[in-house]
Order: C-alpha cells, then structure tokens, then sequence
C-alpha cells in the first residue's frame, strides 16, 4: 500500500515539476519575444497608432465586450443550476458569474481564485464547499468548449493559416461533439472521476452552451479584431487561430490575465513593420476587454463585501 502511495506521489510531484517547467519556458519566451519586438519599436508610433483607431470601432469593441462577458455569465447560471437547482436567485447567478470572470481574467489562476471568489458568494446562498467546486468544474467544461467550437469551425472552413490540412482536426472535433452530446442524451446525470463526482448537464443544456460558448469567442475575437487596422488584420477567419492560440498560452502561462504570453504571440503573427500598431491594438484591447470589466466588478465585489459586514453587524 505504501510502495503504491509512493509511486502516486512521485508521478504527481513529476507532473508538477513539468507543469512549472512548461510555465517557465512560455513565460521565459514571451519575454524574450516582448524584449526584442518592443526594443525595436518607437513609443511615438504606438501613441500614433492608438490616436488611429477609429472611435467607431472603439465603441463597436465595447459592444464585442458586453456580448462577451454576457456569455460568460451565462456560463455560470447554467453550472449553478446543474449542480445546485433553483437553490440560488438569479440575481446572485448573474452577479457571481460576471464577477469571478472579470477578477480571474484579470488575476489568473482561474481554478484558485474563481473557487474562493464563487464559495465567497454562493457560500451566503448555502451552497457547500464541494458543490463551488462541481460548479467551477462545469464552467471551465464549458468554457473549454467554446475554444473548441470555435477552433472546429475555423479549421472546418480552411482559414490560409491551416495550410490545407484543417479540415481533417475540425471533422474529428465535430464527431467528438457528436458522441458528448450523444452521451448525454442518455441516461447520465453525473460524472465521476476517482472519488470526484458532479452533475452533467443535459444534451439540449450542453448543445446551448455550445451556441454560447461560440458567440462569446466571436465576440472576444472582434474587440481585438476591430482595434486592429483593417490592412494588417486580414480577414476574420484567419485572425481567428492567431488569437485561439494566443489566449490558450496566455491561460498555460499562469500569469495575471496571461499578459505577456498573448501579447508576445500576437505580435509574433505579424511582421515587424506592423507590431507597433498591432501592439496599440493590444494596448487598447487590454482596456476595453480586461481592465473595464475588472474595475466594475471590484466596485460590485466591494460594495456585495461591505453589504456582507453591515449585515452581520446588525
């Protein structure tokens, strides 16, 4: 029993030195990259290039941002009532989604700090310890399958950057949405994973996640999109891989809101002569996107936790 203990803690400590090791190696790099492409760069081109952007497409970026976080909200009203039915108001679904996402996009360490900011919230609902958890592992699900709806459809449609051989990945991703939904149009209401169980949601649940999960990474591609001049972001669908693949390093980094590794990526799909107006587009994606939705749910979060300390005072 022991040798067996052993051999389970080893394997855990070597997947942690190679999940830090990973992280150091995307962070190492996106600095380097960040060092040679911003050493080349003159501030007042930047400057320029943010003075450039068309307010049309400043107030068209903030449209983009509201659809988004209004998906990922949604995210959290269907996990809660998956795990925790009718138990919580819509008010507090609503406020607790939209919060936890706008603080860990922002923080990072999504697992640590979107649990402890859900069980702060939802615990003043009565929901336990073990269901924030259920709930955080549903929403990372559905989150992770907007990336791979969006990814599917891109490489289904051939964009340039797939070179001709998308189509085959995308027919595969297709057919493994096929058998999830398949799965859970039978008579499955939970999964278990060793001693970690959760509800699942229902086909017709999972498939409307599936519609939101691509809206929202529409719309999360079109603030970066529109903040882009319209001469060096090409067409859509092939800018779609480029910021798929920036965020996914971003959330492997580690770091706060994956600043570093999304930037450096970005800028490494374009040529130099366009970075400096690619990273003013990265600047102004950053505002709308990151720091807007970061400020107004710090004052909520503040004004929920001050709310919190009156009541129990009284």
């Amino acid at each position: 029993m022991t040798d067996k203990h052993d051999k389970a803690d080893a394997k855990a400590a070597v997947l942690r030195v190679a999940k830090y090791l990973l992280t150091a190696a995307i962070v190492g790099g996106a600095v380097f990259l960040l060092h040679r492409y911003i050493a080349r760069m003159a501030w007042a081109d930047v400057r320029e290039a943010i003075d450039r952007i068309p307010r049309w497409h400043v107030a068209g970026a903030i449209g983009a941002t509201l659809v988004s976080w209004t998906c990922l909200t949604a995210y959290d009203v269907f996990a809660v009532e998956t795990v925790v039915p009718g138990r919580v108001s819509m008010r507090m679904k609503i406020f607790s989604g939209f919060t936890t996402h706008a603080i860990c996009n922002a923080l990072g360490f999504h697992a640590i700090t979107g649990t402890a900011l859900r069980y702060r919230m939802l615990a003043t609902q009565g929901v336990s310890a073990a269901n924030v958890a259920r709930i955080v592992g549903l929403v990372g699900f559905a989150v992770a399958l907007g990336f791979a709806s969006v990814t599917c459809i891109a490489l289904m449609l051939e964009p340039s950057i797939a070179l001709g051989w998308g189509r085959w990945p995308g027919v595969v991703l297709v057919v493994l949405f096929a058998v999830l939904l398949r799965w859970l149009a039978g008579k499955h209401d939970e999964l278990k994973v060793w001693k970690f169980s959760t509800p699942v949601p229902s086909a017709r649940s999972a498939a409307a996640q599936i519609v939101i999960g691509i809206v929202e990474m529409v719309a999360a591609i079109t603030v970066m999109y529109l903040l882009l001049p319209a001469g060096i972001a090409g067409s859509f669908l092939d800018f779609a891989p480029i910021y798929v693949g920036a965020i996914l390093a971003g959330i492997i980094s580690n770091t706060p809101g994956g600043i570093g590794a999304f930037e450096a990526l970005t800028l490494a799909a374009f040529p130099q002569e366009q970075r400096a107006e690619v990273l003013a587009a990265l600047l102004a994606y950053r505002a709308i996107y990151g720091f807007g939705p970061l400020v107004l749910a710090s004052v909520a979060f503040g004004a929920f936790e001050l709310r919190q300390r009156v009541r129990v005072a009284a």
